[in-house]
């Protein structure tokens, strides 16, 4: 024998009863735990639940990750591109339209059509061959304010009279 195998063996037979002792110790620290140790095992994975179930729509996560990522370049692509053709172009906007809604805009072009409609219609019966004639404008007169009545009115419905006129 050499000398390393007997210094093992001396070694072993001199820790072997304080190993003894440590295993029983944690043997018995073991038994009295165990009911905290499985509470504590089941609240563990209670606590991880979360994260399981969003394991499982990990494919959905990089499904949409991927798109929001094309979105993102495109639209960024996209961004950049208008903004090259705008100022290429001078395509910038007017100062009148800077600062105004669509809504604004939008009424202001349809005051603008109305009032065009309404100037074209007076023009022409005040350029056709009845102008100067004091009955033709009387008459258009009183057309326009009947009919403005009109509007401000409900149409009431008609009788069927058609067997007594016969």
């Amino acid at each position: 024998m050499t000398w390393l195998s007997v210094l093992g063996s001396v070694l072993y037979y001199l820790s072997l009863p304080f190993t003894t002792v440590f295993t029983t110790v944690y043997n018995w620290v073991l038994i009295a735990l165990a009911p905290a140790l499985h509470l504590g095992h089941y609240l563990f994975s209670g606590m991880l639940l979360p994260l399981r179930l969003l394991a499982k729509f990990e494919t959905l996560y990089i499904y949409l990750g991927v798109a929001a990522v094309i979105g993102l370049l495109t639209g960024s692509i996209l961004h950049m591109s208008s903004s090259i053709l705008v100022s290429i172009f001078n395509l910038t906007p007017t100062p009148e339209e800077i600062g105004r809604s669509a809504a604004s805009v939008r009424a202001a072009r349809e005051k603008k059509k109305l009032e065009q409609a309404w100037q074209s219609s007076t023009t022409k019966v005040e350029s056709g061959k009845w102008k100067g004639e004091p009955s033709t404008d009387k008459k258009y007169s009183e057309w326009l304010e009947i009919d403005r009545d009109l509007l401000r009115q409900t149409i009431l419905e008609e009788d069927d009279d058609s067997e007594e006129g016969f």
